[in-house]
């Protein structure tokens, strides 16, 4: 073996090495576990969860492997992981959303003449539902997988924004520029995307707003109620048909963090952009 094989060995070696210490579990960072509690409303998980317990506590003796490493080897592992980007934190799965989430994108849009003067009004406003991406009284198969993608995308965005929003700025005078920008390329692809299908040569969009929706979600094992469920369901169907139209009135931009019900649905405006 020449040298320089040798050496492409021992660093494909050491990178498999490493994301595999990397992917145990350590038992001080995953906290102690509590009881198992078997489901009784849902027969296949009363027989299926008894069993995938008995084989978690046999393997789990595996994971203290990694904190009976030396500390040297252990943080060396985790720079490692984290400067070539493929380290992943357990808490990844500790924290699934508790409610029904969705996003839609609200254009205003008007005359492109008087667009760059900064004094053009809005004539008529188009709302878009961008999340989930795959309607949800579809069958998700192959289509489904790939949607997938580009929600965890939307929602990763909403949470790093969410985190770095300071609670000074939820006011109605706040500005688009006070905003952290985590969701400005989410806003400005949706806006290029319709504004090349869907204006015409003389129209412009003067403003583009992100609108975060959380809905109940039903206890497992358990469906919501007949009327809430139909209710949402007739709302988000507009949205799934196209962009919702209003071509109605004269629009109003609303403050900073206003508010809107829909069915079940509690919609809040999170971020703008002029």
């Amino acid at each position: 073996m020449s040298a320089k094989r040798f050496i492409l060995s021992l660093c494909f070696s050491w990178h498999v090495f490493a994301i595999g210490l990397g992917s145990l579990g350590s038992p001080g960072g995953v906290g102690r576990m509590s009881l198992p509690r078997y489901p009784q409303h849902d027969a296949l998980a009363a027989a299926v969860t008894p069993r995938l317990d008995a084989f978690a506590a046999t393997v789990s003796p595996v994971a203290s492997f990694y904190d009976r490493m030396p500390l040297t080897l252990r943080l060396l592992v985790s720079d490692y992981l984290v400067l070539t980007g493929v380290a992943q934190s357990w808490k990844m799965f500790s924290n699934p959303p508790q409610t029904d989430q969705y996003l839609r994108v609200r254009y205003y849009i008007g005359p492109a003449a008087a667009a760059d003067s900064g004094q053009a009004q809005p004539i008529w406003t188009a709302t878009e539902l961008v999340l989930p991406a795959h309607r949800e009284d579809h069958v998700r198969l192959v289509r489904g997988y790939w949607d997938a993608f580009r929600d965890k995308a939307l929602t990763s965005a909403l949470a790093r924004f969410h985190e770095d929003r300071n609670f000074s700025d939820i006011r109605p005078d706040t500005r688009s520029d006070e905003l952290p920008d985590h969701l400005a390329p989410i806003v400005k692809y949706f806006a290029r995307r319709f504004a090349r299908v869907a204006l015409r040569p003389d129209e412009r969009i003067l403003r583009s707003e992100i609108w975060y929706g959380t809905a109940p979600m039903p206890a497992f094992g358990k469906g919501a109620p007949t009327g809430r469920s139909e209710a949402r369901a007739a709302a988000l169907q507009a949205y799934f048909a196209g962009p919702v139209e209003n071509h109605f009135g004269r629009p109003i931009y609303p403050p900073y963090h206003a508010g809107q019900q829909e069915a079940d649905i509690d919609w809040v405006l999170e971020y703008f952009e002029p």
